[in-house]
């Protein structure tokens, strides 16, 4: 496992990690990445509770978003084909305005999902072929060769599915008044970029790896194919035709919606400081949006997969993206559950920014979007309150978590990442 450097000489992960030993920092909170597993069977959404039901069964959350320092939190939850209900919890900032259902959060890597859905709409149009060599493809920036590399190339399909062998983990993005990189910057590892150079450093198709390099890459493929900026594209392809009317991935956000974002706080409840992370990795991380668009999006891969009349893919294109390529992992999405009870999920983590989004292929689903770091266990608390109003039988829980190998390498790279910012922090003078 690789350790993110600006610039600096690297120590090794073993020599990192005795520093902060002697100095005797812990890490806590690293399991901010959600994980899951699953139950047992009947059709999901056979239950249809009314609003009231529903809400008298969350009347427990103020009080544990209390217990885990979480300031705020917004639910939407898909029903019989539509994003039925909507609830807000607590403030966008401590002391300040309420949270409400256009509230804008940072979504974290469920920036992916969006993202390959992008790709396989460009895919149906003929500019991109899932299973091409990705280096015809690139102009801007070219993929380093190498011992791995020269004996296969890397496709779009290895890419979504972070079994390419794409370097770099995850991106801490750049805090308020620090100089924000380029995208050809961040890719080749060069200040200002806070990150490492991404590279292939084993045969791609071999094996998976969770690689926000990896979608890096990818965004710059789509810049590259099409010569639009990646938020004009993403609009375009994605935002614009599912009507997530609140959603962006313009990095940093425009003065314009400032006034509707929530304010990151950290596992302590504390402000995150200078406030929302900017990201340039924008296809790994830098959607802004809300549960209700999110749950717009998972709506459209529902109606797509039911083939509906204007689906945004078709009802293959849709079956390709749940297909597994490694574990449970297909492109841009994982994929759990059984027969009628099977559904896709991706969570989100940025600074002082928890998401998580699912929904059963056919039936009901859930976005969940919060502004504090400590929100994993409550989440789940939330999905399995609406379980028993819903009747769902298999859903997220915490059951075994760390027996889903793709949540711990989420732990593994959360691991680095932290191990990064408090090596960073004890080398300044």
């Amino acid at each position: 496992m690789s350790v993110f450097a600006s610039g600096r000489p690297q120590c090794s992960n073993r020599e990192m990690t005795m520093t902060l030993v002697n100095r005797g920092l812990a890490l806590s909170g690293l399991l901010s990445a959600i994980a899951l597993i699953t139950h047992a069977s009947p059709p999901p959404g056979s239950a249809s509770p009314s609003v009231e039901d529903i809400q008298e069964s969350l009347r427990f959350v103020p009080a544990r978003m209390a217990h885990y320092h979480v300031p705020g939190l917004s639910l939407a939850c898909i029903h019989n084909g539509t994003v039925e209900w909507t609830q807000a919890f607590g403030s966008a900032k401590v002391g300040g305005a309420p949270v409400t259902p256009d509230t804008l959060f940072q979504a974290g890597s469920i920036s992916k999902s969006v993202t390959a859905l992008a790709v396989l709409r460009l895919v149906e149009q003929g500019k991109l072929n899932l299973d091409a060599d990705v280096s015809q493809y690139l102009r801007s920036w070219k993929l380093p060769t190498n011992k791995f590399t020269d004996q296969k190339a890397v496709t779009l399909r290895e890419l979504l599915s972070h079994t390419a062998g794409a370097t770099v983990h995850g991106f801490e993005g750049y805090a308020a008044r620090q100089t924000v990189p380029t995208l050809v910057q961040v890719l080749n590892g060069e200040k200002p970029a806070n990150s490492r150079t991404v590279t292939i450093d084993f045969v791609p198709g071999t094996d998976f790896r969770y690689s926000g390099g990896g979608y890096l890459i990818i965004q710059q493929i789509l810049i590259d194919v099409t010569g639009e900026s990646f938020p004009d594209l993403m609009q375009e392809l994605v935002l614009r035709p599912l009507h997530m009317v609140h959603s962006t991935l313009q990095q940093p956000l425009p003065e314009r919606l400032q006034p509707l974002v929530a304010t990151p706080y950290d596992g302590d409840g504390n402000e995150i400081e200078g406030g929302p992370h900017t990201y340039p990795e924008m296809a790994v991380a830098g959607l802004w949006t809300t549960p209700s668009d999110l749950a717009l999006f998972a709506l459209g891969i529902q109606n797509a997969l039911a083939g509906k009349p204007g689906a945004i893919v078709s009802p293959s294109t849709a079956h390709e993206m749940l297909q597994p390529v490694a574990r449970d992992y297909a492109l841009g999405l994982a994929v759990d559950g059984n027969g009628p009870n099977r559904y896709l999920w991706h969570p989100g983590v940025n600074a002082g920014f928890v998401d998580f989004l699912f929904a059963y292929e056919k039936g009901d689903g859930v976005a969940l979007m919060t502004n504090g770091q400590n929100t994993k266990t409550l989440g789940l608390e939330i999905i399995h309150a609406l379980a028993k109003q819903f009747g769902w039988t298999e859903f997220p829980t915490d059951k075994s978590r760390l027996s889903n190998p793709w949540v711990i390498g989420l732990i593994g790279a959360s691991v680095v990442v932290i191990t990064y910012l408090l090596f960073r922090v004890s080398r300044q003078p």
